[in-house]
């Protein structure tokens, strides 16, 4: 049961207190969250001290050295709402948590605390990006500074900075405390993701596709077709791959093979089999690069919310690699099934999606094909990244690839630079994932067009049609042709969509007159297929 502060009555604000005056009251941490004692102490501004400690009188002794000239009142009636709301946010039931401060600080340091209360629950900022988002990279040893002399615990939240190898590094109330408070606050806000996407998921009701392969399910009604594998060398049910993959089903198709069910006979256990079209030794000399780079790629990574690759290997004359077999949909399914997502699940999957595409542009690897295909959510409610069949290296100062035909990616999906062949950036990807998010919203991507010319035109000079409020500027934002009004990374995006999240504590159904800001977009699309599209000079 949640602790809280008994009050007769619980006044709806702080009691006013004279101004020298320092009131405060120690409770027990919240359970299952053993921190020990919590202080909290306030002026008639706002929370000046929250410490965490074992023992009452330490915590009164440190307060009282704190602030020497000032009375200090044990009281705990008056803090009662800002006391209560912490202690609901410690046990996970209010990811925000925006209490009125009032402390004495340097410009530096109050430029850091802001920068730490825009940490999103349930996330952490290394020291050094700390210091980017505050326009003094190079300052990392500083913002730690600032965060060791923080006099408000949690509310402040300093316990989200760490190294920028992972460890948590120091807490001025002890690393086991602020190890405690982080996977509490990652396991609060997982709970509540995953929440919001099974409700989704069990709200769709009637029948639910098999296991979702990294390649991306078949369509629905899809038949596979020999055109797909040669005859004769379609893989049947019972058939054994390489004395180990006990083939179950075909799960989809994908530009460069046939997915597969199989049991890993000496894991025990169920993968996806992707399996190169074309027989060993007869395969197209690009097809079998582009086969490899990807096993290459994704070896890279590894990350919660981006499918595994496990190998790559050949037998009885077929190439073929391994994957995570993904147990749900993909959003492309979920879109053709409901036509348009709640907003509170688009916001969700936005924040999976760049908290992947955070780690894949760390990796220096350019996905380059985000769409709703490729990203699937389990059964669980976990999104997941999938097919980088053409991702590409960051590499400064080399064009967009070209092929034959014009560039590669998916068209509706595709920023302005990839459309043109030029210099792509990790902004490319963002681009990609607001133009999904958008048609989570709306119903269809934000440009629709059939050629990259008419394409890019709309996307140059005609204007998403996007949905009103914080998210539709973020998107607008995100979806700019130019790569540097674009959020600059994908950390940057998913804190930008954490915030319209804490602002929107009333999230209007997809469908309803509010949500929309203007026509619906389809209707937008059939006007837009009717008219010619713009010049471009």
């Amino acid at each position: 049961m949640l602790a809280t502060i008994e009050t007769t009555p619980a006044p709806s604000q702080p009691v006013a207190v004279p101004e020298r005056i320092i009131g405060y009251t120690i409770v027990d941490s919240p359970a299952p969250l053993p921190l020990g004692r919590l202080l909290v102490g306030a002026t008639t501004r706002g929370v000046c001290a929250v410490r965490l400690g074992r023992s009452d009188a330490a915590l009164e002794a440190e307060l009282a050295r704190e602030y020497p000239d000032a009375e200090l009142r044990r009281d705990g009636a008056p803090l009662a709402p800002w006391v209560n709301a912490l202690l609901r946010h410690l046990t996970g039931h209010g990811a925000r948590l925006d209490l009125p401060l009032d402390v004495e600080a340097t410009e530096f340091q109050q430029r850091v605390w802001q920068a730490l209360r825009a940490i999103p629950y349930g996330e952490t900022r290394s020291y050094g990006a700390v210091a980017e988002a505050i326009g003094q990279p190079g300052a990392a040893r500083a913002v730690a500074r600032a965060c060791a002399a923080n006099p408000v615990a949690v509310v402040i939240p300093c316990h989200r900075v760490v190294r920028g190898d992972g460890d948590p590094g120091g807490y001025r109330w002890g690393v086991a405390r602020k190890r405690l408070l982080l996977e509490q606050e990652r396991s609060a806000a997982q709970r509540a993701e995953r929440r919001v996407l099974r409700d989704l998921i069990d709200a769709i009701g009637g029948g639910t596709p098999g296991p979702v392969p990294a390649e991306g399910p078949l369509a629905a009604g899809q038949v596979l077709t020999v055109d797909v594998v040669a005859p004769g060398e379609h893989l049947s049910g019972g058939q054994v791959l390489a004395g180990r993959y006990d083939i179950d089903r075909v799960l989809g198709a994908g530009g460069m093979g046939v997915v597969y069910a199989a049991r890993d006979l000496e894991l025990d256990e169920v993968v996806a089999l992707k399996v190169l079209r074309a027989p060993s030794g007869s395969e197209d000399a690009a097809a079998l690069d582009r086969f490899r780079h990807e096993v290459r790629i994704t070896r890279r990574i590894s990350h919660a919310h981006v499918v595994r690759t496990h190998d790559i290997g050949e037998a009885a004359g077929r190439r073929f690699i391994t994957m995570e077999y993904v147990d749900g949909w993909s959003l492309a399914q979920l879109l053709e099934r409901r036509g348009t997502l709640p907003l509170e699940a688009t916001v969700v999957i936005g924040k999976q999606l760049c908290r992947a595409l955070d780690v894949v542009h760390g990796q220096g690897v350019i996905h380059r094909d985000l769409k709703p295909q490729n990203i699937l959510i389990t059964r669980d409610g976990d999104v997941k990244l999938t097919d980088f069949g053409i991702a590409e290296l960051d590499q400064p100062h080399t064009p967009e690839s070209r092929v034959a035909g014009g560039p590669r990616g998916t068209l509706a999906y595709m920023a302005p630079e990839q459309l043109l062949g030029e210099r792509i950036d990790p902004r490319t990807d963002l681009y990609a994932a607001a133009a999904v998010l958008c048609e989570c919203l709306t119903g269809g991507p934000p440009y629709p067009a059939t050629t990259p010319e008419s394409l890019l035109a709309r996307a140059l000079v005609g204007g998403p049609p996007l949905v009103a409020g914080p998210l539709g500027d973020l998107l607008r934002s995100a979806l700019s042709p130019d790569g540097r009004d674009r959020p600059d990374t994908a950390a940057a995006f998913h804190d930008a969509l954490a915030v319209v999240e804490w602002s929107s504590p009333s999230l209007p159904d997809p469908l309803s007159d509010d949500y929309l800001r203007g026509t619906p977009l389809m209707e937008s699309a059939d006007a837009g297929r009717r008219a010619a599209p713009p010049r471009v000079r």
